[in-house]
């Protein structure tokens, strides 16, 4: 047997000393180079109870709650791992506590009066050393927490993520200057591909700024190039899966949230919208822009905390948002279609999401754009976040400047009304403006100017394939009408008289009509469609407040109303007055 050991000491190399540090351990308990040992008594023979290890510190969240004890050890690797245990699991019987450790290959004895002792020793040792465990990446006061490191000034405490460290793809492979000259070096020229690496670089910016998350969701045909935008972008912080550092859209609604809360300050990408529940993709957009997680409460019918991050999102798909949600049965929010903007990944120079191939087939230029991110990732985006690190308060100062210039020149000739395209445009300037900060700080190999033109072309296809100019609810409640009427204009809308002027043989309809939702008849020589308060509501009220839709459109022509507050119509019908929401068809064709 080994001889007593009586010091308890750390190994080398598995954390850095400081003058400060100080670990006292119970009675009976000394570790070395070989492990963690117990002996009853001074001379007694000491038995090992597991391999040798490194107390980090005594962890709490910001609150002051959830006590644990932070561990590192190195495997048969040689890798260093990490782990943290909860104090309160540490009583009552079972070494289900222990599982982590040994599955990361931290060896401990099995022997049940072992696992006793080797919880006497987490519960009665003491250590002076604290260390704040945050639950979501991004700045916590002037430090950037990643699951893998912590970037910047924790003002003398260790700062840790403490959430799924898998959920995230973060790592690294190559260097910054291998990045450069081959994943950056290829964007250039390219607005896609620029604006959706300066996507990346804007979800530290945003969260430094604290400011709502948003996300934009690339859309176009397969071969145009939407996951090779999508896999350069995530390359700024990581890769190594199938796609990279990408997920996919095809996950449940808690398992997003874990992803989240991984990916929270930086970039969450998405690829291929068409995977996703078109029944619950509204809502998913809802919860992964506004940051939040579902209440839920423990056994005792107490509320948990609440899981909370800060995103920019990054999505591809060959449909858009609001023709998703429209599958699932629902007209789009002008909340939902705010939040995450599609933009055309065709840059509409023939050669799919690109205006510049270095003179390859653009096929074949896309391929090898996307294995270039695949083999070097991971470093840019650490590196752009330790740039801001420097001095964030100046960066935050001087970004919020520029931010307000660009939206300005974004917005020129948009009406103050349409409260959509502002919010958006302040976005896009957001990113453009991440995208210079990446430039100046990595040294990027783009032209001058190269993110704010990115920002200004993919903002301007956003505004024409919005299909509108107006408020984000004059442009969704305009398409919920194209739509129901499209679907259901000969099957839920009763015809009032036969539309004689166009086709006589069109006969009128005297028998019940299932779920009806109005009336279609003519007015002043044109065709109205007129909605029943119920069919009203049905059809706009996904949309906003149905009175309030039914003013905005009445204020832009699309209604045809009577002397009435309601904006409605008074029509005879079968006898009897009723007040109808009637819509122009002429409106809905323009």
């Amino acid at each position: 047997m080994n001889a007593p050991v009586t010091s308890f000491t750390t190994v080398a190399n598995l954390a850095t000393r400081t003058s400060d540090y100080a670990l006292v351990a119970p009675a009976g308990f000394a570790m070395d180079n070989k492990g963690l040992w117990h002996s009853k008594s001074e001379g007694n023979q000491a038995e090992k109870i597991a391999d040798p290890f490194v107390v980090r510190g005594l962890a709490r969240d910001p609150k002051g709650h959830g006590w644990g004890i932070v561990l590192e050890w190195k495997d048969h690797d040689r890798i260093s791992r990490r782990w943290i245990i909860s104090q309160a699991n540490l009583i009552g019987g079972g070494a289900d506590v222990f599982r982590p450790l040994v599955h990361a290959v931290l060896r401990i004895s099995p022997k049940a009066p072992h696992i006793r002792l080797l919880k006497e020793f987490f519960l009665g040792l003491t250590c002076n050393m604290r260390v704040r465990l945050v639950k979501q990446a991004g700045w916590y006061g002037r430090a950037f927490v990643l699951p893998t490191i912590t970037i910047g000034n924790t003002d003398g405490e260790q700062v840790m993520f403490d959430g799924s460290a898998e959920a995230a793809r973060y790592g690294s492979e190559g260097s910054l200057e291998d990045w450069n000259s081959t994943v950056a070096a290829m964007c250039a020229g390219n607005t896609r591909a620029v604006f959706a690496c300066s996507v990346a670089f804007a979800g530290p910016l945003n969260d430094l700024l604290q400011e709502e998350g948003g996300g934009f969701h690339f859309v176009g045909s397969s071969s145009v190039g939407k996951t090779t935008l999508l896999t350069a972008a995530g390359s700024a912080f990581g890769g190594g899966g199938r796609m990279g550092y990408a997920h996919s859209w095809h996950a449940t609604e808690n398992g997003l949230e874990s992803i989240a809360r991984a990916h929270s300050g930086t970039l969450l990408v998405l690829d291929e919208m068409g995977q996703a529940d078109n029944r619950s993709i509204g809502n998913t957009v809802y919860m992964l822009i506004n940051g939040s997680g579902r209440a839920r409460a423990t056994r005792n019918a107490e509320l948990k905390g609440q899981a909370s991050w800060r995103i920019m999102l990054l999505s591809s798909g060959e449909v858009t948002l609001a023709n998703k949600i429209a599958e699932g049965g629902r007209h789009p929010r002008a909340g939902q279609l705010a939040r995450m903007v599609d933009v055309p990944a065709d840059a509409g120079q023939g050669y799919g999401a690109y205006e510049d191939t270095k003179g390859m087939d653009p096929a074949v230029f896309s391929e090898e754009l996307k294995n270039a991110a695949l083999r070097t990732y991971g470093t840019a985006g650490p590196a752009f976040i330790q740039g801001l690190a420097g001095d964030p308060t100046a960066v935050e100062r001087a970004a919020r400047i520029r931010i307000r210039e660009i939206t300005r020149r974004l917005l020129d000739g948009i009406a103050p009304s349409d409260g959509q395209a502002h919010r958006v445009a302040a976005r896009f300037a957001l990113v453009a403006v991440a995208g210079e900060l990446a430039q100046e700080i990595l040294d990027l190999p783009w032209a001058e100017g190269a993110a704010e033109h990115a920002a200004l072309v993919c903002f301007n296809a956003w505004r024409e394939a919005r299909g509108g100019e107006g408020p984000g609810e004059l442009v969704a409640a305009m398409e919920a009408l194209r739509a129901t009427i499209q679907s259901h204009g000969e099957s839920r809308f009763r015809n009032l008289e036969p539309i004689a002027s166009t086709d006589p043989s069109v006969p009128m309809q005297h028998g019940a009509i299932y779920d009806l939702l109005g009336y279609r008849f003519t007015h002043n020589g044109e065709l109205m469609w007129g909605f029943t308060a119920t069919g009203w509501k049905k059809v706009v009220g996904s949309v906003g407040q149905p009175s309030t839709v039914a003013k905005l459109l009445a204020e832009n022509g699309v209604l045809v109303t009577s002397a009435d507050p309601a904006c409605r119509l008074s029509k005879r019908i079968d006898g009897r007055p009723q007040n109808l929401i009637a819509v122009k068809a002429s409106a809905l064709e323009d």
